[in-house]
């Protein structure tokens, strides 16, 4: 029945077309879903008929020299229908590539220093970075409340290496500290039999060059932050 329906609505849109006085209009659609013998909704053929299928339009495209553009004369379809989408054009995209750099200390890493020489300490412990590009690198040593009581603010080094200029990849960098002049016989200085905490060294790095001059972006400039999209509301610049 369904399918003697389309034929002859087919029928009549192609007399109107022909007569150019017509316009045939289905009525008001079917439901989607009908009942079986059992209550249960099942799909309605007669709406699959009208829905179930690509209804879209295909449409033309021309180029000239100036670029792109479409048309395509208006029109009246006698089912549901929409228009597909046609490229038109396209743009290039690129994006600037910033510096990036890692720094592996995990784990157990920790300096501890052992006695050198009477009144003289000193350890190391080495450090994995990670980068895309060549990097510079230096170190601080900061005395906490012990170590200030066990040694001056002129009695300690440190260092790291390699340092200056370091290719961009994987490195393992040595960072060694040491200490000098040490009075274990300060007021409030005990023997431990575990390692005491005196300190902590600050492991600094930056891109072995200068901004704006060797690396300064698609623009010329820094770009514009923007906060990264959240779910479907999306910030734009």
């Amino acid at each position: 029945m369904v399918k003697k329906i389309l034929v002859v609505a087919a029928i009549l849109a192609m007399a109107g077309t022909a007569f150019g006085g017509w316009n045939f209009k289905f009525g008001d659609l079917p439901p989607q879903t009908i009942k079986d013998a059992n209550g249960n909704d099942i799909p309605n053929p007669a709406y699959e008929a009208l829905w179930g299928s690509d209804r879209s339009v295909d449409w033309e495209v021309n180029s000239d020299g100036g670029g792109s553009y479409t048309q395509r004369k208006g029109e009246v379809w006698n089912w549901p229908a929409t228009y597909d989408f046609v490229k038109i054009g396209e743009l290039p995209v690129k994006m600037e590539i910033g510096f990036w750099i890692q720094l592996d200390c995990r784990g157990s890493k920790k300096i501890i220093l052992k006695q050198r020489m009477v009144n003289q300490y000193g350890g190391q412990a080495t450090c994995t970075s990670k980068t895309n590009v060549a990097t510079d690198w230096s170190v601080s040593f900061n005395r906490n409340d012990l170590g200030s009581k066990l040694f001056g603010s002129d009695k300690y080094a440190a260092a790291i290496s390699p340092k200056d200029n370091v290719p961009a990849g994987s490195t393992t960098h040595t960072i060694k500290v040491k200490i000098w002049d040490v009075n274990l016989g300060a007021t409030g200085v005990t023997p431990s039999k575990d390692c005491v905490d005196i300190g902590t060294v600050d492991i600094k790095a930056r891109p072995a060059f200068k901004p704006n001059t060797d690396i300064s972006g698609c623009t010329g400039s820094y770009p514009v932050y923007s906060p990264p999209p959240v779910a479907s509301d999306v910030t734009w610049w």
